[in-house]
């Protein structure tokens, strides 16, 4: 189960890595006729298409070619529901007198990101990197314990950001998908965020320019979800001895009597897992649904433009799902 939740911590970090400060259509840019002349004199960019014209028109353009090296850390809550569970070959059955809450995961992340103005308003960008995460679930029903499992995987993914100006602003939109290769999930995973930002930016001197901007995202993964745990990588060792202690009686207890034939052979099997010395010995197949506890976040930063050339970038994410994250971005001609 801790399986499935790391998962997806992954596609929100992973997606919300890799949208980029937009400044292509910002009216803040606005260029002197004299800059204009300066600039189309030497102008010779294959990217963006329609770049010319929109230098004519007074907007100045960041070169369109982008790499960038994307850290993030994040922490989020995934509500899990619907719970059926099975042992070694036997099928998945419903186990509605297993409860669990809100699960959280903790995530670091590593990736590069190569990005391109394909049109003055609209960037297209491909990335990849590798992660690692930490996940507990907390079991509440029929006894408390906390489950927790660390692993680690790579991802890729696409995306597109679209940008407009708003009257002495800009508004960026933008939507990317990823496929994430967890080491202890069998299938990749796909998972989208949307996000908008609002912001302005500030000329300093030379080619040194600020951007800031407030924004909201959402995320969205699959909601069902099917696998298989070792009890050795679902119980911690110091929580198993504790579990055979409370478990040593349990079938005189009021929730082992209350459940049917099936789901007491289900019981029986599970708790003689636990009391083995090997956890590694049992498997537990599972499936359930989850949805992210807080689908939207609020966002908050901003983009230190060094030049034409170098950009640095920092985001906090809050209101539900906490995150942070530093981006180093080189651009160049194309």
């Amino acid at each position: 189960m801790p399986r499935t939740v790391a998962r997806d911590l992954w596609l929100s970090a992973v997606l919300l890595t890799c949208w980029r400060a937009a400044t292509a259509q910002n009216p803040d840019l606005v260029l002197s006729q004299a800059e204009r002349d300066s600039v189309l004199a030497s102008y010779h960019q294959i990217f963006p298409l329609l770049g010319r014209k929109a230098i004519e028109k007074g907007f100045s353009l960041p070169l369109p070619v982008g790499l960038n090296v994307n850290s993030l850390y994040m922490r989020q809550g995934i509500a899990l529901s619907q719970l059926g569970l099975s042992v070694n070959d036997n099928p998945v059955q419903p186990v509605d007198w297993i409860a669990l809450g809100e699960a959280t995961s903790k995530l670091a992340s590593v990736n590069f990101r190569g990005d391109l103005w394909v049109l003055p308003f609209l960037n297209v960008y491909g990335f990849g990197g590798k992660g690692w995460s930490t996940t507990t679930v907390p079991v509440t029903q029929p006894v408390s314990f906390t489950s927790e499992i660390t692993q680690q995987g790579i991802y890729g993914g696409v995306g597109l950001t679209g940008t407009i100006g708003v009257k002495r602003n800009w508004l960026a939109g933008d939507v990317n998908w990823s496929w994430t290769d967890l080491e202890k999930l069998d299938q990749p995973v796909r998972g989208r965020v949307l996000s908008f930002r609002l912001g302005k930016t500030l000329k300093l001197r030379g080619q040194q320019r600020v951007n800031f901007w407030v924004g909201t995202s959402n995320q969205k993964f699959r909601t069902e979800t099917n696998g298989s745990v070792t009890l050795a990588e679902a119980i911690p060792p110091g929580v198993a001895d504790s579990l055979r202690n409370r478990l040593s009686n349990y079938q005189s207890s009021d929730w082992y009597q209350n459940l049917t034939p099936i789901q007491k052979r289900l019981a029986d099997s599970l708790v003689a897992g636990i009391m083995r010395a090997d956890l590694g010995s049992t498997v537990v197949n599972y499936n359930l649904n989850k949805a992210p506890a807080d689908p939207w976040n609020m966002l908050v930063g901003g983009t230190y433009e060094l030049n034409r050339h170098w950009h640095f970038r920092g985001e906090v994410g809050f209101f539900g799902r906490v995150q942070g994250l530093l981006v180093l971005n080189y651009r160049f001609g194309l």
